[in-house]
């Protein structure tokens, strides 16, 4: 358990600091780009432990299997995590924007409902109402960039959700690394043949000044952070291992303000206090 915490404290730490790095060279890497150089190392990192755990469980992938990973991976990088970079990039505080997607689990309920025919619950109900109303906190209607940013973290977050439904649907002889490393991989591909049909360059964007920021992005947050969960998961439940997700919009608004200097707001604290009452709703189990 023990180990299974530090897994959990990393995953969490590496995660919290996506949005304020992703905003430090916002204004010198487009959106789709970093998106394309963030997932492309990430998944070429933790493709390699899919291929191991393949061979180790004996798990045999067709054609049909990887076509849907595939796609899985385009809703998550090429749609969600686009969409999420665009809001960094226009936002004022990338404080606000982790705390708006950390809401992802709850727009899953709809999903679940929608797809899966899981039933809703008051309870249910409830953690949806506290999330949106975190979100609407969240909303500056006296400026029209940060009310972008905020439909565009509130997108991203919904794709994101489909996402992990569709994967939970179709994707149920693989485990979550295994997934996420072809997926990742295969999005990221797809990401990079949209920016060659639309004749992005990205090598300019690419420069000693953004290197280190891209190589962070890439190799912590994506890799070892997503290698760092799938850790947590194995070690210990995945209630316990979906702590990651409310630790992380409570420590984003500390990590903001000593990477970017975003100032803390009665706003953001109202708006976590939103945002984790309703996602610890969803984790909270019924008792028997």
């Amino acid at each position: 358990m023990k180990k299974g915490f530090l897994y959990i404290l990393l995953t969490a730490i590496v995660f919290t600091t996506l949005e304020p790095v992703s905003k430090l060279i916002a204004n010198q890497v487009e959106p789709v780009a970093m998106t394309f150089i963030r997932f492309f190392i990430g998944g070429a990192i933790l493709l390699p432990f899919s291929i191991m755990q393949i061979k180790k469980k004996n798990i045999k992938l067709n054609a049909k299997d990887i076509w849907v990973m595939t796609l899985l991976g385009v809703l998550c990088i090429c749609v969600s995590m686009v969409l999420l970079q665009y809001a960094v990039a226009i936002a004022e505080s990338p404080a606000l924007i982790a705390i708006i997607f950390s809401a992802n689990s709850v727009f899953t309920i709809i999903f679940a409902a929608l797809i899966l025919k899981d039933k809703i619950t008051p309870k249910k109900v409830l953690a949806v109402l506290l999330c949106l109303l975190g979100v609407i906190v969240c909303a500056d209607v006296k400026s029209g960039t940060n009310v972008w940013s905020v439909v565009l973290a509130v997108l991203s977050a919904v794709s994101f959700s489909l996402y992990t439904i569709l994967s939970k649907k179709y994707l149920t002889k693989v485990t979550g690394i295994i997934q996420t490393g072809i997926s990742f991989f295969g999005g990221s591909l797809v990401l990079l043949i949209a920016l060659l049909v639309m004749g992005t360059n990205i090598v300019p964007m690419i420069t000693m000044q953004t290197i280190p920021y891209l190589l962070y992005l890439g190799i912590a947050v994506t890799g070892i952070g997503y290698w760092s969960y799938f850790r947590a998961l194995d070690t210990t439940s995945a209630t316990e291992a979906s702590m990651v997700f409310f630790i992380k919009p409570i420590l984003t608004p500390f990590v903001a303000l000593i990477i970017t200097g975003t100032p803390l707001t009665v706003r953001t604290f109202v708006a976590l206090a939103l945002v984790v009452a309703g996602s610890l709703l969803v984790a909270m189990k019924k008792k028997a």
